[in-house]
């Protein structure tokens, strides 16, 4: 179940003020304070990458809010020559979307633009496993798939859930906000290093999250487990009557429109299958193989290559993800197009409404296919194999009641069209969804001033070290006030 549990690049020591160059003496203070900070940040990422005790998706926040505002400052100084670079620049970070390299050794990057890459990559990705911490801890009312056990909801569970999906949706959009910022202001600087070092660093490629489409692939991605996180949300209040009500027809008179519902799934069905496609796209184009078609549906018109190593492609469980969220988020939007047909129509689309809820049963059905059930399994091997297998039984469970709802609308629409209705039942292919719409956006993210700026020069060419104002210093950042 939404959101995605991302894994966290970790990266290696490095001081400072031993790979720039202060020519005025001017930043020595500075340079030391952002060694530290970054070392925080090095020993956050390895802790919560690792599953530590006391670690934690807001140490790793924290981290980012201290150390990012520093190295805004370095990238503002070297900018106008008033850091220089020691020799060649080296910052190692290691790899956690990219497939054969998550187990690797740390690769080094010859960039600062690599360094707030993966600085700003962190720090989306704490806010989305943050998110994922808070619905994780809250209130569990559905039974287990099998069992007889009648959930026991009361006042204050209820508004704690409340409480606890409207935060999870807020961070969500956030992250989301923070990768679209990323992708036009941060990846575009990696392509002068990526082109001056052939697209390798030494025996192997550039990862596939720092490609020119991963910061939009990841934008969707949040985006939708943000939408998916919403609707929970909006089905808080019938939520009493889904657990304990027959599933099927009616509808409660406090349920979210059957149309709205549609359309949201549909809006996220199509985020998961375009970021897929993005993600698929790097891996082509950074390949040299011969071409074919990618990701049926998606850029049809367009023949790209073949990827030619594993260590181009994303890791499985994400491709995974996307794939089984793609898919069940499809067939709920059919299911809801099908209520929306029956219950709503006064009886003149009941055939419609059958041919919907049929084809989101035979959708949901892809998700128990052994083939499909065994591509959606995770790997069951290191230290997160237990929390990927109870992942996995949740997965289950939520497409086990999916079904069995789906079931009942079927059942119903069918036996009514059998004996009432009478109408022609049309094939799947000539069924035409109407185009998904969203209820939010991400949250457009505003990076942090930098923490100290470049030395102002008068017109005596006399140089002046100018104070950050403390203001400035407090303008808006991501998820900014809202996990303390």
């Amino acid at each position: 179940m939404a959101p995605y549990l991302f894994p966290y690049p970790t990266t290696g020591p490095v001081t400072l003020s031993n790979v720039f160059v202060d020519r005025q003496l001017a930043y020595s203070t500075e340079l030391a304070e952002a060694t530290v900070a970054r070392t925080r940040l090095q020993i956050a990422l390895k802790a919560a990458a690792g599953n530590e005790p006391g670690s934690s998706a807001l140490a790793v926040l924290e981290a980012v809010q201290v150390y990012h505002p520093y190295l805004r400052g370095i990238i503002a100084c070297l900018e106008t020559d008033d850091l220089l670079v020691k020799g060649e620049l080296a910052f190692p970070w290691k790899s956690s979307l990219t497939a054969s390299l998550t187990s690797n050794s740390v690769l080094t990057f010859p960039t600062i633009e690599a360094e707030h890459y993966y600085v700003v990559l962190a720090y989306s990705i704490a806010l989305a496993n943050y998110a994922h911490a808070i619905l994780n801890a809250l209130p569990r009312f559905e039974a287990e798939p099998g069992s007889k056990a009648v959930p026991n909801i009361i006042v204050e569970d209820a508004q704690k859930t409340n409480a606890g999906l409207t935060r999870a949706v807020d961070l969500l959009s956030q992250a989301s906000g923070v990768a679209d910022w990323a992708a036009a202001n941060v990846s575009p600087g990696l392509e002068p290093a990526r082109q001056a070092t052939g697209g390798r660093l030494g025996r192997s490629k550039w990862p596939v999250e720092t490609g020119p489409e991963a910061f939009r692939a990841l934008s969707m991605v949040l985006l939708a487990d943000a939408h998916i996180t919403a609707i929970r949300k909006l089905l808080l209040p019938v939520l009493a009557h889904q657990l304990f009500a027959p599933p099927g027809p009616p509808l409660p008179s406090n349920h979210p429109s059957a149309s709205l519902l549609s359309k949201l799934y549909l809006y996220v069905s199509e985020l998961y299958t375009s970021s897929a496609a993005l993600f698929k796209v790097h891996e082509a184009t950074r390949s040299s193989s011969s071409g074919r078609k990618l990701f049926s549906g998606i850029r049809k018109d367009r023949e790209l290559p073949e990827t030619d190593a594993a260590d181009s492609e994303v890791i499985p469980e994400l491709k995974r993800y996307l794939r089984k969220e793609a898919l069940l988020s499809s067939a709920l939007a059919y299911k809801w197009l099908g209520v929306d047909a029956g219950e709503n129509s006064k009886g003149a689309k009941v055939g419609e409404a059958v041919a919907w809820v049929k084809e989101a049963q035979s959708r949901l059905g892809e998700l128990e296919d052994g083939k499909v059930a065994d591509r959606m399994k995770g790997l069951s091997l290191g230290k997160g194999g237990e929390r990927r297998k109870e992942a996995r039984k949740v997965r289950q469970g939520r497409v086990d009641r999916e079904l069995a709802d789906i079931a009942a609308w079927t059942s119903a629409y069918t036996k009514m069209n059998d004996t009432v209705a009478f109408q022609p039942i049309p094939p799947a292919s000539t069924l035409v969804a109407p185009p998904g719409r969203p209820i939010f956006a991400a949250k457009v993210f505003t990076p942090p001033a930098p923490k100290f700026a470049p030395l102002e020069r008068s017109s005596e060419d006399s140089l002046r070290k100018v104070e950050p104002d403390a203001k400035q210093e407090e303008a808006s950042y991501a998820g900014k006030g809202s996990y303390f």
